[in-house]
Parts: C-alpha cells; structure tokens; sequence
C-alpha cells in the first residue's frame, strides 16, 4: 500500500481558544499514539491537505507524518479518527495512530458487492447488512475494500462473513456468522412464486 506525506507541526499549547486560532489558520488540532511512543504527541495539521486524505486514503491509508521539529522523527501513523462541526464541513479534531511495518493492525475496510445476484432478477430485493468489516494484517496488506460476489445469490438465500475469502495475509475479526448480504423476498415476487406453483400443480393434475 502506498504512503502519503503530511506535514505536522508539534504543538505545546492546548484548550478550547488555541483550536479555534488553529482552525481559523487552516490547521486542524490532532494527536499522535501509539504504544511504542512514551507519551502521546500533540500537534496540529493542515485541513485541506487531511481533508485529501480523507477523501483518498479514508482511514486504511497509510501516512508520513512529517514534523517540523528535527528533533521528532517521523513517524508512520494511520488516522483512526476525526470529529467534525455539527454541520459536518468543518475538521475539528483529528487522532493518529502510530503503526510498524512488522507489526498487525486491525481496521475496518469498505464491503463491495459485485454481479447481480438471480434472485433479484427474479424480482427480490437485494439487501447490504454490513458496509464495513473489521480485519487484522499487517500495514502493506491492508485491501482497499473487500468484494462480494452476489450472482448466485437466489431468493431467501444470504452470504455470511465465514464465506467470505481473506485475501492472502487478512484475517477477518468479524463474526463468522454475521450476515453480510441477502435477497429479500417481495410481496410480488412471493406472489408470482405461488401463482407458478399453481399452475404447475393444475397442469399435473
């Protein structure tokens, strides 16, 4: 998996006025953690070059965060969270998290269904229960999105996350029993199901 850059600049001062002066800049407050670090790293970022991120990477992309203390290095971090104002265009807050390249991470990745399922054809419904799913693999194995094949899903029938295929080096965190997509039966399909049976029952009679 790729990496983007991303300048920091290391942050002393905190509380409620300084992140507005922050935002007011362009700059979005933030915080770096991570277990191999002695105590987290407050800093602050530029908006619109996270906002790209966000938009590009969402929160599986890998990042360079570079500082401009040269006394900091930098450091591989992923952005696992961020708030936004109530009308949700403003970045108020933005969490990173330190990462290895020789050690896992878990994180939720996009569900993507692909093909058009027969029973929909036959006039279900087709229904996604889970958008995102939860994976543990190492930082350059982490999939874009995991895909979903539904063609051969029929009428009443569902795929669960236990038949799901892994990509090589993912391990699926979810429940294996927990329902990922299904086709859901109509009122008119159900009726044309009993009205077919009918007839073909009155043509063996």
């Amino acid at each position: 998996m790729s990496q983007v850059k991303l300048e920091a600049k290391i942050r002393k001062e905190t509380g409620k006025g300084v992140a507005r002066r922050l935002r007011r800049e362009g700059r979005v407050p933030a915080v770096l953690y991570g277990h191999h670090l002695e105590e987290p790293i407050i800093l602050d970022v530029n908006s619109k070059d996270t906002e790209k991120i966000l938009k590009t990477n969402g929160k599986t992309g890998l990042i360079n965060l570079s500082f401009d203390d040269e006394n900091v290095k930098d450091q591989l971090a992923m952005l696992v969270d961020y708030q936004r104002d109530v009308f949700g265009t403003c970045l108020l807050h933005v969490d990173f998290k330190q990462v290895r390249m020789d050690e896992k991470v878990t994180v939720s990745v996009p569900v993507v269904l692909v093909g058009e399922a027969i029973g929909v054809k036959a006039g279900g419904v087709l229904e996604q229960h889970i958008r995102e799913i939860e994976v543990e693999c190492l930082p350059t194995d982490i999939p874009a999105h995991i895909e979903v094949d539904v063609a051969n899903l029929d009428l009443g029938h569902h795929s669960t996350v236990a038949q799901l295929k892994a990509p090589e080096g993912v391990e699926f965190k979810a429940d294996p029993e927990e329902m990922v997509v299904s086709v859901a039966i109509t009122r008119a399909a159900a009726e044309a199901d009993a009205a077919e049976e009918t007839t073909e029952a009155a043509a063996a009679e």
